[in-house]
C-alpha cells in the first residue's frame, strides 16, 4: 500500500461532511486535523468525525504531520489559503473552481511550481469508473466522431440570507457553482477549448434581487463544427443529465457530475453500464469523493506534481471560457480588478 497519506482539512466548509464519508472509504489515509477562521467551526467538524487536532491555517500549513490539505471554502479564498499552504510545502486539493478566475489560477500555479508541490482543482466527476469508461468509449471510437454533446445541472435556492450561492461577495451564482461541472463535461470529451462560445444569464428577475448569475445557457463550437449546449443555475430546477452524440450513436448519463450508470446506444443496440460508488462502512454513504481522494492519494506517493488526469491547463482553459461568458454578460465580483 505504500506510504499513509496524511490531510488536513484547510476550513471547515459544508461539503467537508460529504467528503469526509469519502475518505473513510479509503484504506490508506487519514485526517489528522481541521482548521477554520473560527476554532468553534473546526471544533465543530473534529468532534463530529473523530479528527485529533484543531488547529489555525497558519498552524496546518506548518505541520509537519500532514502532507496534503484540501480546501473546502468559499471560491473567493481558495488562491490565499492555497499560496499560503504551497509556500509551506504542503500539497493542494482545492475544492472547484480552483480559482474565481483564470488569473487567480495562475497565480497558483506558479506557486505550485515555485515550491515543487502537488496541486489539482477538485473536479471529483472526472475520477467516477463511470466517467472514465465513457471517455474509453468516445476515444475508441465506439458512438463514431462527437458532433454534440449536451449536459444541463441546474436547482432551484430559496435561501438568499447568508448563502453563499446567492453572495456576491463570495463568488456565487451558478457558472461558478454548477456551470462549471457542464463546461469540464465538454472539456473532458472534446479536449480543447471550443472556437466560439456564446451564453445568456440571467439576473435580478425576481423579489430576491440577486446580482449573481440565476441561471444560463450557453452554446459551444469546435473547429471541427461539433457544438455544445449546456444549461447552468441555482434558481430554477431542471434535470441533470449529459448526452455525448456520435455518427455512429451515443451515450446518455442521467447524473453526469456524480455517474453512476450511462447507456449507450449503438448500432442499433443498447448497452446500460451500472458502476455503483462502492460503500465500505455501514452508515457512512459516499457520494463518490473516494474517488479523487484515492487518486490524490496515488499522485503523492509516485512523486507527480501535476495530475496526469486532471492538469493545471485544463482547469485554467475552463475557467478562461467561464471568464469569457461573464465578461460577455457584463458579470464581475467585488473582488475582482476590471
Amino acid at each position: 500500500m505504500g506510504k499513509r497519506i496524511r490531510w488536513g482539512l484547510l476550513g471547515a466548509g459544508s461539503i467537508v461532511d460529504s467528503w469526509m464519508m469519502g475518505l473513510l472509504q479509503c484504506d490508506d489515509c487519514e485526517v489528522t486535523a481541521v482548521s477554520s477562521r473560527t476554532e468553534a467551526s473546526a471544533r465543530k467538524v473534529a468532534d463530529r468525525w473523530n479528527l485529533p487536532k484543531v488547529e489555525t491555517y497558519e498552524q496546518m500549513c506548518g505541520d509537519p504531520e500532514i502532507d496534503v490539505v484540501y480546501i473546502p471554502v468559499p471560491h473567493t479564498q481558495h488562491k490565499e489559503l492555497a499560496i499560503m499552504a504551497m509556500e509551506h510545502g504542503k500539497s493542494v486539493l482545492c475544492e472547484k473552481p480552483s480559482a474565481v478566475n483564470a488569473g487567480e489560477l495562475r497565480e497558483m500555479t506558479t506557486c505550485a511550481k515555485k515550491n515543487n508541490v502537488f496541486f489539482m482543482e477538485a473536479a471529483w466527476t472526472r475520477f467516477f469508473p463511470v466517467t472514465e469508461k465513457m471517455l474509453e468509449m468516445v476515444r475508441s471510437g465506439r458512438i463514431g466522431d462527437v458532433r454534440h454533446v449536451q449536459a444541463s445541472f441546474s436547482f432551484r435556492c430559496d435561501d438568499g440570507t447568508n448563502n453563499r450561492l446567492t453572495d456576491p461577495n463570495r463568488a456565487g451564482g451558478g457558472m461558478l457553482d454548477v456551470g462549471i461541472y457542464t463546461l469540464h463535461f465538454a472539456y473532458s470529451i472534446f479536449q480543447r477549448m471550443p472556437q466560439k462560445l456564446v451564453g445568456l444569464a440571467s439576473f435580478d428577475t425576481d423579489d430576491m434581487h440577486l446580482q449573481v448569475d440565476e441561471q444560463a445557457s450557453y452554446v459551444a463550437q469546435y473547429d471541427d463544427g461539433a457544438l455544445a449546449t449546456l444549461s447552468c443555475g441555482i434558481r430554477t430546477s431542471m434535470q441533470d443529465f449529459g448526452y455525448v452524440y456520435g455518427t455512429k450513436g451515443y451515450i446518455f448519463l442521467p447524473h453526469f457530475w456524480h455517474p453512476e450508470r450511462m447507456d449507450i446506444y449503438s448500432d442499433g443496440q443498447t448497452e446500460t453500464v451500472e458502476l455503483p460508488v462502492p460503500q465500505k462502512i455501514e452508515g457512512i454513504h459516499d457520494s463518490g469523493y473516494q474517488y479523487e481522494i484515492a487518486y490524490v492519494n496515488d499522485c503523492l506517493r509516485k512523486g507527480l506534481k501535476e495530475a496526469p488526469k486532471m492538469p493545471y491547463h485544463e482547469s485554467l482553459e475552463v475557467l478562461q471560457e467561464i471568464d469569457k461568458l461573464r465578461a460577455d454578460w457584463g458579470f464581475y465580483y467585488p473582488s475582482e480588478k476590471v
